[in-house]
């Protein structure tokens, strides 16, 4: 289960290897993990190392270390972030519900985000100056990849444009998170022309400071997102789309 470690990036090589067998269920909520002086022989590090690595580990909502109990594992359904959506997806592949679930919040973020930008943004005709470059690029491109990706930079602008900066900060976290597994999540995508057609019907209603309109035009391209995954994993039930709350 433990492969011996590098010199290099040490501390961060150990987090990885125990975060992922933490995240996979090898070790539950509750167990325990061996040992530092098993753990540290069976890695071939040293004492040092492995405290700063479960030290990140902790942070991350991971683990629990006590003095006289050891190192307990946590139930990071309770004690985790959003920061760790970045660990969870490449083990997607054994948790197809997650991609699901990405794919609601992203549904549910973004119609608030465009609600409100539309109340919050005002008159400033400057304002919607990246909105329009980044809905010029999508004219321009036709990769799958770079269409999502421009797709993508556009909501990070509209948040801007919410004006809060705790929904921004959120978003930059799950951006982060995503970013290595963005040729996947584009095959997810709506098609391109769908895409552009959107940016543009967006903007419009962000200029009209028409919360509504707004809301409705970003929850209905979003939900095209989750709804093509459960038809491209139909074998898969846990990936089709949940019914959301009507407004």
């Amino acid at each position: 289960m433990l492969k011996p470690v590098e010199k290099q990036r040490v501390a961060e090589e150990i987090a990885e290897q125990l975060r992922s067998l933490i995240l996979g269920g090898q070790y539950p909520p509750g167990s325990k993990l061996p040992p530092e002086r098993e753990l540290s022989k069976r890695l071939r590090v040293n004492r040092a190392s492995l405290r700063e690595a479960l030290k990140k580990l902790e942070h991350l909502g991971l683990v629990r270390i006590r003095q006289g109990d050891g190192t307990r594992v946590q139930n990071f359904m309770e004690t985790g972030g959003i920061e760790l959506v970045q660990h969870l997806l490449p083990l997607a592949g054994g948790k197809p519900e997650l991609i699901r679930d990405l794919l609601e919040f992203r549904r549910i973020f973004g119609r608030e985000l465009a609600r409100m930008a539309a109340i919050r943004v005002g008159n400033d005709k400057d304002t919607f100056s990246k909105l329009r470059t980044l809905a010029d690029k999508a004219d321009q491109v036709t990769s799958a990849l770079e269409l999502f990706e421009l797709d993508f930079e556009f909501y990070v602008a509209v948040a801007q444009l919410s004006g809060n900066q705790v929904m921004l900060l959120l978003v930059n976290t799950v951006r982060d998170g995503v970013r290595n597994f963005m040729p996947f999540l584009a095959n997810l995508a709506a098609p391109g022309d769908l895409v552009r057609k959107h940016h543009r019907e967006l903007i419009a209603a962000l200029e009209k400071g028409d919360a509504t309109s707004a809301g409705k035009i970003a929850d209905e391209y979003l939900r095209l997102g989750s709804e093509l995954a459960g038809r491209m994993a139909s074998d898969k039930p846990e990936l089709q789309p949940k019914p959301l709350p009507a407004d």
